[in-house]
């Protein structure tokens, strides 16, 4: 089955597997994990074994993401309409609002889609992601086809976290967690992938156990050049030299968002090396200072602090 792909996770593959053959599974599952922890990935595989329990080719393009997708344009409630992908009897929604919000007419089109066409004996799966992006007017549109759907239908939706779930979404839901593997489960899975041993190994404890985060930064040139940074910062703070660190840090002080994904990776690096890393230049005390300089610092610039004075303000505190 395709659930068994996912890593970890045993409890949920275990609950999905049997009520996939027992056939007994709800129409509507919530798997919730942070971003990066493979709750899409774990969607698109629930999806994949309810439409084709056999497998093949349709199975594995689902796995891909390569299915009908709803789309709209913001503030025209009647752009909504459904992209035909490879796999037909599979619709993904994802917002495309500002800051991924979803678009009432996503999910109008959507809902068109699956009153209006029957394409699998299976069924038809529908995979809505992020699901706290939803407001209530998306929501409302959504509600109307999850309490009566069409026979056959499939509701898989994933969040970063249950809470941000509007509760008339999530009382219609199973909710299933999709939890972190250990950082050499996920170095391991991550090097199956392609991903070099070396860095698997980094990664997976830096971003602790979170799969797709570490196949993101492995696969994206310039996510591996800002650990990098991220690294040669640390290096500086281990070292107490707050000039390499002013050096490091100037490039950043009319960036803020930048500057905040940067510091974001330190504290990554700084909490990992308290963890015992061997990967990381930092251990112990020093690990745990460079992790309340890094918090704070990003307080601050979350907080609309001058980046240039945030910057200057934590490199000489590398003293």
């Amino acid at each position: 089955m395709m659930i068994d792909r996912l890593e970890g996770n045993q409890e949920l593959k275990t609950s999905v597997r049997l009520m996939l053959e027992s056939r007994r599974l709800t129409h509507s599952v919530l798997l919730v994990g942070e971003d990066g922890l493979g709750a899409g990935f774990a969607a698109r595989c629930v999806a994949a074994d309810y439409l084709y329990p056999q497998g093949g080719a349709p199975a594995e393009a689902l796995l891909r993401g390569d299915c009908c997708r709803a789309v709209g344009k913001a503030g025209d409630r009647d752009s909504g309409r459904v992209e035909t992908g490879i796999v037909r009897e599979a619709i993904s929604v994802t917002g495309m609002g500002s800051n991924g919000r979803y678009l009432v007419s996503q999910v109008k089109a959507m809902r068109s889609e699956i009153f209006n066409t029957s394409l699998s004996a299976e069924g038809r799966a529908v995979l809505l992601y992020h699901v706290e992006r939803m407001n209530e007017e998306s929501a409302n549109a959504l509600l109307k086809v999850m309490e009566e759907p069409p026979e056959g239908v499939l509701f898989l939706l994933t969040a970063d976290s249950l809470a941000g779930v509007l509760p008339t979404i999530r009382s219609r839901c199973v909710s299933f967690a999709v939890a972190p593997v250990s950082p050499a489960q996920c170095a391991r899975y991550c090097a199956a992938q392609g991903v070099s041993k070396k860095d698997a190994a980094l990664y997976s404890e830096l971003f602790d156990g979170h799969i797709g985060t570490v196949l993101a930064v492995a696969r994206d040139d310039a996510r591996r050049e800002q650990v990098e940074k991220a690294l040669t910062l640390a290096k500086a703070a281990a070292a107490k030299d707050s000039y390499a660190a002013a050096v490091l840090l100037s490039t950043y002080e009319k960036d803020k968002a930048g500057a905040i994904a940067l510091l974001s990776d330190f504290r990554a690096v700084a909490a990992a090396g308290l963890q015992g890393s061997p990967h990381t230049p930092l251990s112990g005390e020093t690990a745990q200072r460079t992790l309340s300089l890094a918090d704070t610092a990003i307080q601050r610039l979350a907080a609309q602090v001058n980046p240039k004075i945030t910057l200057s303000v934590l490199a000489a505190k590398f003293r």
